[in-house]
């Protein structure tokens, strides 16, 4: 009898359990909570009455959360209406109606909302919020959404959103958003590749956010972007030899994450490329006939990347040349002879 008692009562109460959680899930609500210094605990306190600017604006939230964004607008226009742009919740309500022309899809009008806001209200409260919503258009548009023009979404949002987040990073420093907003933008640029512009927004997370999480993500993203922008070794070595310089201070920086991200064979492969543009040199020279300062180049092939591929090939040559001897005897000191 106890033990069929336990069951049913077991049963009982995973089928409240259910059934509390579907109407939870159905029926989602916000919680208010207030911190009761009697009580020594958090209580949740009763919504704000209809009927009042906070009400009101506790309706218009609701409406947002709902996602009935329609209704939320129009309730918006009500506020301002009723309350006037004087009211202590204006600013507030000015987020909510952004929040919900992004609902609509509306967010060039978002934007210009939100603009409007931070340049009348900033350094309040709403501020993080709208940095928020700012936050979400920058990455909605670069997600793909269009711009729209008479209602027809034509255009790319791609420099607008390049635009906000770099108004973020600058306008609001060592704000949480600020850092991401660098961030973000650095790995769209990276990502599409503008690894030269990426590079310099990696460098100010990092000498801007020097205690930032990101800062190790950066320190590698910054040396990843200065190599993909080294255009070959038939160009300007500056890049390749700052990438070298990159890798060989994430790799002191972060030994055990080096080793497993395979940052050595990177920088041998770097030293490969470095090898190779010094070889080309040399054979620039001499198919010039300049041999001179082509055995110079080869010589140093040999001595600054001996175990390169770049290094058998220079002996190669310097063999064909008939001077192995003059290798032996020491590189000579003059690359303008011919």
């Amino acid at each position: 009898m106890q033990r069929a008692f336990r069951v049913a009562m077991t049963l009982a109460l995973a089928l409240f359990t259910l059934v509390g959680s579907e109407l939870s899930a159905q029926e989602p609500r916000q919680r208010t909570l207030t911190f009761e210094p009697g009580q020594r605990r958090w209580v949740e306190a009763a919504p704000p009455q209809p009927g009042t600017s906070e009400g009101d604006l506790f309706l218009i939230r609701t409406m947002n959360r709902d996602g009935d964004f329609r209704r939320a607008l129009s309730a918006t226009e009500t506020f301002i209406k009723k309350y006037g742009t004087g009211d202590t919740f204006y600013p507030d309500v000015l987020v909510a109606k952004a929040d919900a022309l992004i609902g609509r899809k509306k967010l060039s009008l978002a934007h210009d909302t939100l603009q409007a806001l931070l340049g009348e209200y900033e350094g309040m409260a709403t501020t993080s919020d709208a940095l928020r919503l700012e936050f979400v258009i920058a990455e909605s548009y670069l997600a793909g959404a269009k711009r729209k023009i008479w209602g027809v979404p034509l255009l790319s949002g791609e420099d607008l959103a390049l635009q906000i987040l770099g108004e973020i990073s600058a306008d609001y420093p060592g704000h949480r958003y600020a850092e991401l907003a660098l961030k973000t933008k650095a790995d769209y640029l990276f990502k599409t590749g503008s690894h030269a512009l990426a590079e310099l927004d990696y460098n100010r997370l990092l000498r801007e956010y020097p205690h930032s999480r990101y800062y190790r993500y950066a320190l590698r993203r910054t040396a990843d972007a200065t190599l993909a922008s080294f255009a070959g070794v038939h160009y300007d070595e500056s890049a390749i030899v700052e990438a070298s310089e990159r890798f060989d201070e994430y790799r002191k920086a972060f030994p055990a994450e080096a080793e497993q991200e395979g940052v050595g064979l990177i920088m041998n492969s770097i030293r490969e490329m470095r090898a190779d543009k010094e070889y080309l040199v040399g054979d620039y020279y001499e198919k010039g006939s300049h041999l001179s300062s082509a055995v110079y180049y080869y010589q140093k092939v040999r001595t600054d990347w001996p175990d390169s591929i770049a290094a058998t090939k220079a002996t190669r040559r310097l063999e064909l040349l008939g001077v192995l001897e003059a290798v032996s005897a020491g590189p000579s000191n003059n690359p303008s002879g011919s």
